[in-house]
């Protein structure tokens, strides 16, 4: 799966503000052009039934096989992975995946990506976060393997913002350990009664990364850009986006 060469040369020509990859059917390619306001964006998946919902929502977009797929140098502002690279099948994937992202874009990388950090904090109170065991998420990265990778890379200017901050156990997202694998929210009947604790450091449901690629942003575009301006742990965008937006 190849995108045609019209399509290539739709990339070089700058038809496009940004890539959305693992698009889905189109709910984050609108998050992105109404958060960002930077323009159109093209959205690549490998799954066509939920191309065509998102074609069909008026959005472009494009079936490709994302490992192999090479894009263009520089070819848009950014590129965006929404809830994308823990459905990739390891790490490896995810770093060529970002790795690609970073010679693409211009600007700067935007990816949102639920939280894998608390897994073995939450295990000690006979809890978890659902999506910890779902079967889609083979590729369970924490904010230090993002921290490591970009080291790498020497990404040095970046942004990890967190979302959703749970002071205890009692939000739905939160399971009992026993709870079977893919399970979403909590019910009782089905998963018996939870432990209610309350923590000790604030936990996230999700986070917000920014990699700075264009040294010649000034200072105040990159805070607009990153939400660093009057930032607030527990702020949640105002659309009232979920952590499952574009999850399958």
């Amino acid at each position: 799966m190849k995108l045609d060469e019209a399509l290539i040369q739709d990339l070089i020509a700058g038809k496009y503000a940004f890539i959305d990859a693992g698009c889905a059917s189109g709910a984050s390619i609108d998050h992105c052009q109404r958060r960002f306001g930077r323009g159109r964006g093209l959205g690549l998946d490998w799954y066509q039934g939920d191309l065509n919902v998102a074609r069909n929502n008026g959005f472009d977009v494009a079936l490709c096989n994302l490992l192999e797929q090479e894009w263009p140098e520089r070819c848009v502002e950014f590129v965006s992975m929404v809830c994308f690279l823990e459905h990739l099948p390891d790490k490896t994937a995810a770093v060529k995946l970002l790795e690609r992202a970073g010679r693409s874009s211009r600007d700067f990388l935007f990816v949102r990506h639920p939280s894998f950090d608390e897994i073995d904090y939450l295990a000690g109170f006979g809890l978890k976060f659902g999506w910890t065991d779902w079967s889609s998420h083979s590729n369970m990265m924490t904010t230090d393997d993002f921290r490591r990778i970009f080291a790498v890379f020497g990404w040095n200017d970046y942004a990890i913002l967190p979302h959703m901050g749970y002071p205890d156990s009692s939000h739905a997202s939160i399971v009992p350990i026993s709870a079977p694998r893919d399970t979403e929210v909590y019910d009782e009947v089905a998963h018996g009664p939870k432990p209610f604790v309350t923590f000790d450091h604030t936990i996230y449901a999700k986070f917000d990364i920014f990699v700075r690629l264009n040294p010649e942003f000034s200072k105040h575009s990159w805070q607009r850009i990153a939400n660093i301006e009057g930032w607030e742990g527990t702020w949640e965008h105002p659309t009232g986006d979920s952590l499952l937006s574009s999850d399958r």
